[in-house]
């Protein structure tokens, strides 16, 4: 019968999803370094599940990664909190009948180091391997255990950048709601996992305000500031769009000079009965209606957040009417096309194109993800007023 904290292991396991994955120059890089370090023909990272061992790194091209658990010596490894070191496994009662000794591998040599992502779950190893006897110095095991601490700090990052992933995302809105006229369709696509840009906005059956940004900066770092503006523009609460822009960069000022960045911004109000759309542009510039008979781009109306106090915005308004689609991205989006400014005109001929606003969305999201170069955070929200 399987114990609790076998079942807590392998449920930590699948937490980091990571059996199967493909490799990693960040794990390659430590079992590169470990090889030489040891002179030793073999360094492996390894994760094992209920019954599989599979060799995160280094990757075999000629040769699976996976390993039967009951023969591999990791499977001992990851029962115990301390590394083990094994001179001759022929010596050894716990190894000496295993395959990985007798069968082709003829493994004499191992040294094993435990991988853990907290203080109990021993979810994979370090080891070392050699066809040949040896010994192994307590100065070697304390470097062995170093270089395990790396790996283990490797795991940590990605799952803290997984809860932040989440967290992220939960502050996106919750739900798109429907009104009777109108489609809305919005994506949030970070390239590194979490990101500077950002979309929200607030509702009700008369009027629909929303707010995208794009802070300079990707990765964890473009998240604080997003969030930290996101929130500010949430506390200013229900100001028309010059407005909202002028006192979020009044109350961030100082926050956008000590970290040195910025934000673009556009923040906009639809009066869901007529179709009046009145907004306020910081520096973005890459909003625009698509029409039947073409499209309008609605122009920047004042400076980026966070680069002169005042920015100069205004509010300017266009019309929404029967048929037509509001579009607003980030710059990640023009990856779809030459990613200059032009391919702007590639995201409106696409929701030109698309039936509704959800498959404007879907379609950008996937020309997006084939756009292997894209390096940049994604954000686009598309809302399309149903001809009547």
């Amino acid at each position: 019968m399987v114990g609790e904290r076998e079942l807590e292991r392998v449920a930590a396991v699948r937490r980091l999803e990571i059996i199967g994955s493909p490799p990693e120059e960040r794990f390659d890089r430590i079992t590169r370094l470990a090889r030489e370090i040891f002179d030793m023909p073999v360094a492996e990272i390894n994760f094992l599940d209920e019954d599989t061992q599979f060799t995160k790194s280094p990757y075999y091209p000629d040769a699976t990664q996976y390993t039967p658990r009951p023969e591999s010596f990791c499977d001992v490894t990851v029962q115990q909190p301390d590394l083990i070191v094994v001179p001759d496994a022929t010596k050894d009662d716990r190894f000496s009948s295993r395959t990985t000794v007798t069968g082709p591998r003829h493994i004499r040599f191992y040294a094993g180091r435990p991988i853990s992502v907290d203080s109990s779950a021993r979810v994979g190893t370090l080891c070392l391997v050699d066809t040949r006897p040896r010994e192994f110095t307590a100065e070697q095991q304390r470097v062995l255990d170093e270089m395990g601490s790396w790996v283990e700090r490797e795991l940590r990052a990605t799952a803290e950048l997984d809860r932040a992933v989440l967290v992220q995302r939960a502050l996106l809105p919750g739900e798109e709601r429907e009104w009777p006229g109108y489609d809305l369709a919005a994506v949030n696509l970070p390239s590194l996992g979490v990101g500077g840009d950002f979309y929200t906005w607030r509702s009700d059956d008369h009027r629909f305000d929303f707010l995208i940004a794009d802070v300079m900066g990707k990765g964890a770092a473009g998240a604080i500031m997003a969030a930290t503006v996101r929130a500010t523009a949430i506390a200013v609460g229900d100001a028309p769009p010059a407005e909202l822009l002028a006192a979020v960069d009044a109350q961030l000022a100082g926050d956008f000079d000590r970290t040195g960045t910025f934000a673009t911004a556009v923040a906009g109000r639809l009066d869901l009965s007529s179709g009046v759309l009145t907004y306020a542009d910081a520096g973005h510039g890459l909003s625009a209606i698509v029409r039947a008979g073409g499209t309008e781009r609605l122009a920047a109306t004042g400076l980026p957040l966070g680069i002169s106090i005042g920015g100069g915005w205004r509010t300017e308004s266009v019309e929404l009417a029967p048929g037509d689609t509001l579009v607003s991205v980030t710059d990640g989006a023009l990856e779809i096309g030459d990613g200059t400014l032009g391919a702007l005109d590639d995201v409106l001929a696409l929701v030109s194109s698309a039936p509704g606003a959800s498959d404007a969305a879907g379609q950008l999201v996937a020309r997006v993800q084939e756009a292997r170069s894209v390096d940049d955070d994604v954000t686009a929200l598309v809302l399309r007023r149903r001809v009547v």
